[in-house]
């Protein structure tokens, strides 16, 4: 199997002709009327196939080929956080890969390869341009061009030693790629396999999802900003750059202030960032992080502009509406916001954060019935919240079930929180008002 190279690179090295002796394609078949999912698989061990976790999960069978010779999964292994997989292939006759990545530095060359499109392989050649702590692993930035059918494919050392999979591209531009790491693969080899065909939980699946966990991990903090501003001055006329930006500003801002800071001009730094962004593409993501960043400046009319801009765009962001609603929250606009964290909690339902807030929106409308109903499902999420149960117990003594209030002021009591005289105060005032019914 022969690598080709993309349009304007040079031809292939020998050592990425032979470290395509360890590539294959995978194709994942889905459930009729669907198209099938296919990408590239690097194998790690005898038997082993390493790909993405999005690229394998769902399908059955789960097919893996080279030069027209095809094998059949028989078991996967995922780790849905990290996006990674291992295929089971009994008999398959491939070579290992070399596992690599023990002295990592950017700037040192690097090359993909995968199936982009479905057609391949193909190789890419380019550097590392950065490391990034992302959850127990490493993501590796890389310019390499990958395309939509890259998944899975390796990312490779100029010695041919694999370092990650091509897992996701983070702008228009396909020159910024991004492949995980394999230090996750030893611990996966560790967990109990299961048939193909299952739905599985994939992590992330959109990069802005990928860039913002980046962004907010503390680890990344030192080069997440000198990086953004890097690609700025490089690519100012590119709106990923800009974006980049903004979300570095931004969540240093609020990294600052969670650590008891008080904060600076990075907020607005980030509202101009999300600004000349959106002047080169308007894109929902965008509109929504504007609106963020407006919202934390107490800016509520323009944060609710921006987040209908997002909603206009993506009628179906679920993040947006989420967010509308906690501005509108912020403007005491409750009705309305209500209104928002409904429609956002239709689209993501396991969103505690959003029944949370829309409780808070009954409260204040006094609509104790409703407030109850949302804390219910809230208390799912999050059953050992003493302050939703306390909240739970007032909206029942306000709505005249005193011996519901009473069973959780008994459950608070035997926590020892601090939190039962509170629901004491609520039960006095309210018995004072109205007498108890059923």
């Amino acid at each position: 199997m022969l690598p080709a190279a993309l349009p304007h690179q040079e031809a292939p090295a020998p050592v990425a002709i032979q470290a395509g002796a360890s590539l294959v394609k995978v194709r994942a078949r889905l459930p009729q009327g669907e198209l099938d999912r296919v990408g590239g698989g690097v194998v790690v061990a005898p038997g082993l196939v390493a790909t993405n976790a999005h690229v394998a999960a769902g399908g059955s069978p789960i097919l893996v080929s080279q030069g027209g010779v095809t094998w059949r999964a028989t078991a996967i292994r995922v780790d849905p956080d990290l996006d990674l997989c291992l295929l089971t292939v009994p008999g398959l006759p491939l070579p290992p890969a070399e596992a690599g990545g023990g002295n990592l530095a950017a700037g040192a060359p690097v090359f993909a390869l995968g199936f982009p499109g479905g057609h391949g392989p193909v190789v890419s050649q380019g550097r590392l341009r950065a490391i990034w702590h992302y959850r127990d692993g490493w993501l590796l930035q890389a310019d390499v061009e990958t395309h939509p059918g890259s998944s899975g494919g390796g990312l490779f050392d100029a010695r041919g030693r694999l370092l990650g999979l091509t897992t996701f591209t983070a702008a228009r531009s396909p020159r910024l790629s991004f492949a995980i790491s394999i230090s996750g693969l030893e611990a996966l080899e560790g967990l109990p396999a299961e048939t193909p065909g299952r739905p599985l939980r994939t992590g992330f699946t959109e990069a802005e999802d990928y860039l913002a966990a980046l962004a907010e991990d503390p680890r990344n903090a030192a080069e997440w900003e000198p990086a953004a501003r890097a690609w700025v001055a490089a690519e100012p006329g590119s709106p990923d750059a800009w974006f980049a930006l903004g979300l570095a500003l931004d969540q240093a801002e609020r990294r600052e202030i969670r650590g008891g800071g008080a904060g600076g001009t990075g907020v607005q730094e980030a509202v101009e960032a999300y600004r000349r962004a959106l002047a080169l593409r308007p894109e929902a993501r965008v509109w929504n992080n504007l609106g963020v960043a407006l919202d934390a400046q107490n800016r509520f009319v323009e944060a609710e502009h921006a987040f209908d801009e997002a909603l206009k765009l993506r009628p179906d962001y679920a993040l947006a509406w989420l967010n509308l609603g906690s501005t509108l929250l912020n403007a005491l606009r409750f009705d309305a916001a209500a209104t928002a964290f409904r429609k956002g909690l239709v689209l993501r339902p396991d969103e505690a954060e959003g029944w949370i807030r829309l409780a808070q929106c009954q409260r204040k409308l006094q609509d104790w019935r409703a407030e109850i109903e949302v804390l219910e499902v809230a208390l799912r999420y999050r059953p050992l919240s003493q302050e939703l149960w306390l909240d739970y117990g007032a909206a029942q003594a306000h709505l005249g079930r005193r011996a519901e209030a009473e069973d959780v002021l008994r459950r608070l009591v035997e926590w020892d929180s601090p939190l039962v005289d509170r629901l004491r105060r609520v039960l006095r005032r309210v018995s004072r008002r109205q007498p108890a019914r059923p």
